[in-house]
């Protein structure tokens, strides 16, 4: 019971460390169909400034298309026959390739979606393209697909690696995508999702009241699920495929569209460049002044992860002008290039007057053990970002890296083979021995680092710092992590006075002051372990609550 409990606050932890999004969280699609009229939508959700609009026209051999997104990543598309496309991005699903069907050429995007517009002119001939044609050997979005007819489909990997086409119903109706794999819901970056659930709202009202569908019904759809925070709603299209009409949005300003005719366009298509060219100076302005808005963490970010290299740098500096110049450095040098201005107040207050003194003896073991932590958890943090967003780990996975690895790292990495080639005894002896310690100190320590790691963190999550990943964010995190070090430090000293008043010692040792290395064996630490994990959970309710609160 105690081991599902922890593993279940540990869940719960990875899940609101990253509740207001640990990856492009984007893109809400739908269709919806009514009497004689069809929409479909797409709020284009991400971290850029701006996006590329570009138009490839028709010739006998294939149909013409209007573009958003990029030449090698297109958004969205329309074309000629009123076949609008639309995608979710999901996190990574291996999917069945089917060497033995026609082959497609080129790289990902250009293998589907964009031949299908190129190609079919309805959602039955998408869906028999789909089928006859090989696939790339994995998926990292859904396809969303609609016709002037009301047909639409979402194109997904399925749980046994093969493409499911999820069909709206006939007649009035309708059918949303946002990102999770509606063939799938466990291959998701946001599950469940308010987007999903608000828009399937809005479409029932739509359909089951009195009147026909406009353009603003839907455009109050996609105002309705668009998003401001970690990524945000760049542009948002609503098309009319009954009459061939598209209807776009720049920076979520639905007062303001460009109305864009399909055939018109296609015939004299407009000059390929970024999509902020089509509106008007002042709509363009807005957009730049949110843009500004939502990127501020980014600027907060950049400024405190300098800020924390350049007091590394100066406490590493003051650490080599203070006599005696050549005392500990192996010991002290890693640890202000990890804790900085700490580990350096620390040599400070160690300084060789009373070195002898329990307390002082004490700090020096403190930061040993605080440094061998906060090292592996900032690894297990970018690794398990990076993770999320190739979508390689799942929840369970998540919580265990977060959880375990600086645990193990910490024990077996760090702590167990520097102290045992410094007390120059056997390795697995000693790893065996030092493991309640090792235990303790660690619970203790992260104690301490979940409640600032689950609110700061979270809140410095801005998707563009992240994709490829900022070495400041990286900073800031170890900033944010080595504050909440201390937290748990301080009670990691209590257990550190208690070890060394009985004769404990390790780091001291390491540092160059004469002694022997050794640890405390279960029988007179074991009480300190139940503290240590009491303190580990109070951390991670105090960090979810601070959380929900902040």
């Amino acid at each position: 019971m105690k081991s599902i409990l922890l593993i279940t606050i540990l869940q719960l932890f990875c899940l609101s460390l990253f509740s207001q999004k640990q990856a492009p969280s984007g893109c809400s699609v739908i269709t919806v169909a009514k009497d004689s009229s069809v929409f479909f939508g797409g709020n284009d959700d991400f971290n850029n400034p701006d996006q590329y609009y570009w138009v490839e026209p028709g010739d006998s051999s294939r149909y013409g298309v209007i573009w958003i997104g990029k030449p090698d990543n297109p958004q969205q598309g329309v074309n000629e026959k009123f076949l609008a496309y639309d995608a979710n991005g999901l996190p990574r699903f291996e999917v069945n390739p089917h060497p033995e069907r026609i082959p497609v050429k080129g790289e990902y995007y250009h293998n589907y979606l964009m031949q299908i517009m190129h190609e079919c002119s309805t959602v039955t001939e998408v869906i028999e393209w789909a089928n006859k044609h090989q696939h790339f050997p994995y998926m990292h979005d859904q396809m969303h697909f609609a016709d002037k007819t009301g047909d639409a489909v979402i194109i997904s990997a399925g749980k046994d690696g093969e493409m499911v086409f999820t069909r709206k119903a006939p007649g009035d109706g309708f059918l949303v995508s946002t990102n999770f794999n509606v063939a799938n819901p466990a291959n998701a970056s946001e599950y469940p999702c308010w987007r999903y659930d608000k828009a399937n709202e809005m479409l029932g009202q739509l359909i089951n009241r009195e009147g026909s569908l406009t353009f603003i019904d839907i455009t109050n759809v996609m105002d309705a699920i668009h998003q401001e925070g970690a990524s945000w709603t760049i542009e948002s299209l609503v098309a009319d495929l009954t009459n061939g009409v598209i209807y776009l949005y720049f920076f979520y300003q639905y007062d303001t569209p460009v109305i864009i005719n399909v055939q018109e366009e296609l015939l004299n298509p407009r000059e390929a460049g970024p999509l902020s060219r089509l509106f008007p100076e002042d709509v363009q302005q807005e957009a730049a002044s949110r843009y500004r808005q939502v990127t501020k963490p980014v600027r907060i970010n950049n400024v405190i992860g300098r800020s924390w290299s350049a007091l590394i740098l100066c406490s590493l500096i003051l650490l080599l002008i203070i006599p005696p110049l050549n005392k500990g450095l192996r010991f002290w040098i890693p640890a202000i290039l990890v804790l900085g201005p700490f580990a350096l107040a620390a040599r400070l207050l160690t300084l060789n007057p009373a070195s002898t003194s329990i307390w002082r003896k004490a700090l020096i073991e403190t930061a040993g053990n605080i440094v061998t932590v906060v090292i592996p958890y900032l690894v297990a943090l970018v690794i398990m970002i990076l993770s999320m967003i190739s979508g390689g780990v799942g929840q369970q996975q998540q919580a265990l890296l977060i959880f375990a690895f600086p645990l193990l790292a910490s024990w077996i990495i760090f702590q167990s083979p520097i102290l045992a080639l410094t007390g120059k005894v056997n390795f697995f002896k000693f790893l065996f021995q030092h493991l309640p310690q090792a235990l303790a100190t660690t619970f203790l320590v992260l104690g301490g680092i979940f409640p600032l790691s689950m609110v700061l963190i979270n809140k410095t999550i801005v998707m563009s710092q992240l994709i490829p990943l900022s070495p400041w964010i990286v900073m800031t995190w170890l900033a944010i992590i080595v504050a909440g070090s201390m937290i748990g430090g301080v009670f990691v000293f209590f257990y550190e006075y208690w070890a060394v008043k009985r004769g404990y010692q390790a780091w001291i040792v390491f540092t160059g002051n004469e002694g022997e290395v050794s640890t405390p064996k279960w029988g007179k630490i074991w009480w300190w372990l139940p503290i240590s994990i009491l303190f580990l959970l109070a951390g991670l309710i105090a960090g979810v609550m601070l959380l929900k609160v902040l």
